[in-house]
């Protein structure tokens, strides 16, 4: 007949939750490692011609399909220097927040793009937890020249 002890049912449930602490301790250590490496790829980043037409091409397609601006990248807020609090509230100066190869879009855009009537924001566009999430980076257009 098979007995039931209860300090043992205690000590394997103690168990499983400390396996399960190690494994969320875990992930959570990979987590950082990951987003540390990943911004470390986008603070030392160059733009390439490549990107750039790239970036074009997406530009035309969005065009040609009727739409009025296209993402061109997103990027996790903690990465800008105030957890994207400027891009959120649409503050002066959001765009020297901008993290790295983020802030070379933006002046790429301002010198090659902006003269010809393309327009940039920077947008929080989910909020996880009710804090930002991430940060997407939009080039617009008008729907005509009039």
């Amino acid at each position: 007949m098979p007995m039931l002890d209860l300090k043992q049912l205690f000590n394997e449930k103690a168990a499983a939750a400390a396996r399960r602490k190690a494994e969320a301790d875990e992930a959570e250590a990979q987590h950082k490692a990951e987003l540390a490496a990943f911004s470390e790829r986008a603070r030392t980043y160059e733009i390439t011609d490549e990107d750039r037409e790239r970036a074009i091409k997406r530009i035309r397609i969005a065009f040609e399909a009727g739409e009025r601006e296209l993402m061109l990248v997103k990027f996790p807020s903690l990465l800008c220097e105030d957890g994207a609090r400027r891009i959120n509230n649409h503050l002066e100066g959001w765009q020297d927040t901008l993290p790295g190869v983020y802030r070379k879009i933006y002046d790429w855009w301002e010198r090659d793009l902006a003269p010809s009537g393309f327009t940039f924001s920077a947008r929080v566009i989910d909020f996880p937890g009710g804090v930002p999430g991430d940060v997407g980076l939009f080039i617009g257009w008008p729907q005509s020249l009039d």
